[in-house]
């Protein structure tokens, strides 16, 4: 239901850059994150797995996937982060609460980029520009059936995860379903990440919390990195153990 809801709540229009200059320049997220969902092995990622999450999860298909992502656009360019562009996507669904896991990760090679990217963080943690977002979300969503953005607020806990990081959760109406959408967006060394945890407000509070989900993922990214200077011995065991 939950699924239905967001991927017929939110046009493909609406996850498009408005300005040329960036639609220009840069694909859309479901246009990244198509082959890369076709192409992600059992080879260990910087993403999530089923096993990083608790009972109940499964994941969704590659195309629903890629519908859901294309969705991401709006808050990653609330964010600021276009300069991050996915490289390992996941995506999972609990049919029984109905809350989806979403995310992807992506690398930022040189300082300029990290340190963009860390400015972005910072900026989202201003009360000011936390209301103009809320703004602009309103305005940007408005013309759209049956979305609207209730609520934008900073979850100031999520602000010292890895080396910069920011988290907010957003209130929303999808079709009449009252949702919430909680987002942690972080660097660890040359990685960018951004992940969302969306749950129904009726039914409490999520099992995956996104505090939870985000310090799984970092620590994910710092195994990896990691694993990448050990020899290939170590690496074959370091594999076995993330799966």
């Amino acid at each position: 239901m939950l699924t239905s809801v967001i991927l017929a709540g939110v046009p493909a229009q609406a996850a498009t850059p408005t300005a040329p200059t960036v639609s220009q320049q840069q694909p859309t997220t479901s246009q990244i994150i198509s082959p890369i969902a076709a192409e992600q092995q059992a080879t260990p990622q910087a993403a999530l797995t089923l096993e990083d999450l608790p009972p109940g999860f499964t994941e969704l298909p590659p195309e629903v996937a890629t519908m859901i992502a294309s969705r991401l656009d709006v808050l990653r360019q609330q964010l600021g982060q276009n300069s991050l562009q996915p490289e390992n996507f996941f995506a999972f669904v609990n049919q029984q609460n109905f809350q989806i896991v979403l995310g992807f990760t992506g690398k930022l090679p040189n300082q300029s980029e990290q340190a963009g990217f860390d400015a972005n963080l910072q900026e989202q943690q201003k009360p000011e520009v936390q209301q103009m977002m809320l703004s602009q979300l309103q305005e940007k969503l408005k013309d759209f059936g049956g979305l609207k953005v209730t609520e934008y607020k900073a979850l100031p806990e999520l602000n010292n995860l890895a080396n910069a990081s920011t988290g907010l959760t957003m209130a929303m109406e999808m079709q009449g379903q009252p949702l919430r959408v909680d987002v942690a967006a972080f660097r660890r060394n040359n990685v960018g990440a951004f992940t969302a945890v969306m749950y129904p407000t009726t039914g409490g509070q999520p099992t995956a919390a996104i505090g939870d989900v985000a310090q799984k993922l970092d620590a994910r990214i710092l195994q990896l990195s990691a694993d990448a200077n050990r020899s290939p011995v170590a690496k074959v065991g370091s594999a076995v153990q993330l799966r």
